[in-house]
């Protein structure tokens, strides 16, 4: 009975530990299991059921053989190899037969209790599928196989965290992915050397390698029919068992704007809608930047009209105009992690609350002019045009750094920061691919 001390004292302490003594064939067995991880009713009938209808009088080797070749009725019976072995198979919802001086068996007796699946919340579509991919990755590979019913499609497993123990899945097309993107994908999870891979971060960080950039190197989706796309593309899919995701690489800025209703309108409608995207994300990025840089240095390169009204409402705004956008982007970041924090009864209150009635306010008390509240709002909403939250993140963050450098040195600072940001997003890379594809498809060459 070592393996069954070896586990007791693995697990001291863990009250969700629950062992029951057998007698099988004659022999004095152990069996145990994770409570919360199995299903009861399934070891009852199952398992403990024909384990007792068994007369036979065998040694404890071929009785855990003759066990484990049709002894109970569970679909997936393993021996366990070692202690190891044996504490991965209860953490996956195992139940483990010890057998005296021969080890252990584990059935597959996992309890039914998850969430099933449901509507993408955040990719939403009017016409497209319903169905998003949710916390179990063996949900996630069955809604898949219904959308690519293909024996090319291979499935790679394995774990990754210490302490977590998180199950990973890696999905690709035989024959249509690059089998080099593959391999480096299988090599960099085999690496790993974490704690734990619970979060979405944790993957988005701890995957890519050395992340110097606010830039996602993963995209990731919760649609279903837009991660089999991307596979059809040639593209390398993976699971996290956890999160309601799935990942795909390489990424670039072409499959960033890409929304998730272009699969599911006309060409042209989908090239009108991308251009937007393009003009949304021009505007997100450059608005602020380009009115501090044209209200505090160049007054001459706007229309009269237009200077004259910029001029009229600040003439009683005690605040230079970098301070101003400034202070109003802040302000509208707070604002959305305000929204995003709050429970959903009182999110979509506060945003009005916040956005109309105090952007009201202050432009009737004079503290900011209404020019610049039009354009940072414009701005902002341009940023929420932009599909993906972390791509979205990433201008914010640069219309910060863009805005900075209009207010110190106008049209100058903004061209330098722009042309820095340029070079950035060229230097970067996911798995070997340019970043700026399709405007650049350049690869990079192995050493």
């Amino acid at each position: 009975m070592e393996l069954f001390t070896a586990l007791q004292t693995r697990f001291t302490g863990a009250a969700d530990l629950t062992t029951r003594e057998l007698l099988v064939a004659g022999l004095p067995c152990s069996l145990c299991f994770l409570d919360g991880l199995v299903s009861g009713s399934e070891i009852g009938e199952l398992v403990i059921r024909p384990l007792e209808q068994l007369h036979c009088q065998l040694p404890p080797e071929a009785l855990l053989a003759h066990i484990l070749r049709g002894g109970v009725e569970t679909a997936v019976a393993l021996r366990c190899k070692d202690a190891d072995d044996a504490e991965a198979k209860l953490l996956a919802g195992f139940c483990l037969l010890i057998v005296p001086e021969a080890g252990a068996a584990a059935f597959e007796t996992k309890t039914g209790e998850k969430r099933g699946p449901s509507e993408p919340e955040v990719e939403s579509t009017t016409r497209g599928p319903k169905d998003a991919f949710t916390e179990t990755a063996r949900t996630n590979t069955s809604l898949l196989r219904r959308h690519l019913r293909t024996a090319r499609l291979r499935l790679w497993e394995t774990t990754v965290g210490r302490e977590s123990q998180t199950g990973v899945s890696l999905l690709w097309l035989d024959g249509l992915t690059d089998p080099e993107t593959v391999r480096r994908m299988q090599n960099r999870l085999s690496s790993i050397r974490t704690e734990d891979l619970l979060t979405p971060a944790a993957v988005e960080h701890v995957l890519p390698g050395k992340r110097r950039t606010a830039f996602p190197l993963l995209q990731y989706t919760e649609r279903t029919d837009k991660f089999a796309a991307g596979l059809l593309a040639g593209r390398v899919g993976l699971f996290v068992d956890g999160l309601p995701v799935g990942y795909l690489a390489p990424v670039n800025l072409g499959y960033l704007l890409e929304a998730a209703e272009d699969k599911d309108t006309d060409f042209l409608s989908a090239r009108f809608l991308k251009l937007l995207r393009l003009v949304a994300l021009a505007c997100a990025l450059l608005l602020p930047a380009l009115y501090v840089a044209m209200a505090a240095f160049h007054q001459e390169m706007l229309p009269t009209p237009l200077l004259e009204a910029i001029i009229e409402s600040k003439q009683k705004v005690p605040f230079p105009t970098v301070l101003e956008i400034l202070g109003l982007l802040a302000a509208f970041e707070l604002l959305q992690e305000a929204g995003l924090s709050a429970p959903k009864a009182v999110s979509q209150p506060v945003s009005i609350i916040g956005g109309l009635v105090v952007g009201t306010a202050a432009v009737e008390a004079n503290l900011i002019s209404p020019a610049a509240l039009i354009l940072v709002a414009a701005s902002g909403i341009c940023g929420f045009a932009l599909p993906g939250k972390s791509f979205a993140d990433a201008i914010r963050l640069c219309r910060f750094a863009l805005t900075v450098c209009a207010a110190l040195a106008g049209l100058w600072g903004l061209s330098f920061g722009l042309l820095a940001l340029l070079v950035h997003l060229s230097g970067l890379d996911s798995f070997d691919r340019a970043y700026l594809a399709p405007f650049s498809e350049l690869k990079k060459e192995n050493k």
